[in-house]
């Protein structure tokens, strides 16, 4: 016996986690208004969230452009996700270059899968493509997580950089399904029902990215105060 976890029903639920943690990473804005990197954070996930309806949208007719949207916007939230840590990391690059590297990387990610459908390539082959830009900036941004915490030691910044390795480990597991199911060697209705549990690792750690990142704020303001104060 097991639990099936319908995945359609999984892309509504994430829609709403995401637009929910969005709203979470706003309100802590307005707390933390040095902290930059929240409001980002908080436009990440409502490009991840639209790119999840849309994907829910889907069909036996849903035309390429569709998944092609889809996908580009939610690779467009991760990319902004790493541009959110590089600044709360002290980056000084202007936003706007900060948005110009996320949508380059945008673009690179929309290329690629134009040409693979150009080529006549199967849909499994953006798939592949969708989960190697979602696993390696998800990748990226832990390692950036994690490297911060050398210049300013926020005990907090563990819980992100976890959350965000296992997103990055979902999607390498996704990639290693489609690898599986290209081969004939599991069935598709196999790696759906494999791939719905990683669907749910993926938006519990989004929550828990958010939390990180929300505590990572308090903990900085609680070190700059309590550095601020007579011995």
């Amino acid at each position: 016996m097991h639990l099936h976890l319908h995945l359609p029903t999984l892309d509504i639920v994430a829609v709403f986690t995401t637009l929910v943690a969005a709203g979470v990473s706003l309100l802590a804005w307005y707390r933390h208004r040095d902290a930059v990197a929240l409001r980002s954070w908080a436009a990440a996930l409502v490009l991840g969230s639209v790119g999840a309806l849309l994907f829910s949208l889907r069909g036996p007719g849903t035309s390429a452009a569709l998944f092609v949207a889809a996908d580009a916007l939610t690779v467009a939230s991760y990319a902004t996700m790493w541009t959110s840590m590089r600044r709360f990391n002290g980056d000084t690059a202007p936003a706007l270059r900060m948005a110009i590297a996320a949508a380059a990387i945008t673009a690179a990610f929309v290329l690629l899968v134009t040409i693979s459908w150009q080529m006549g390539a199967a849909l499994r082959a953006q798939s592949l493509l969708f989960s190697l830009f979602v696993g390696g900036l998800a990748l990226a941004t832990a390692w950036q997580t994690w490297r911060g915490g050398g210049n300013d030691g926020l005990r907090s910044r563990r819980i992100a950089a976890s959350a965000l390795a296992g997103i990055a480990a979902a999607r390498l597991f996704r990639v290693g399904l489609l690898g599986l199911d290209w081969f004939d060697i599991v069935e598709p209705d196999t790696a759906d029902l494999v791939w719905g549990y990683g669907m749910y690792l993926s938006t519990v750690c989004v929550l828990l990215v958010t939390f990180g990142l929300v505590l990572m704020a308090d903990e900085r303001q609680y070190t700059r105060e309590t550095a601020g104060r007579p011995a």
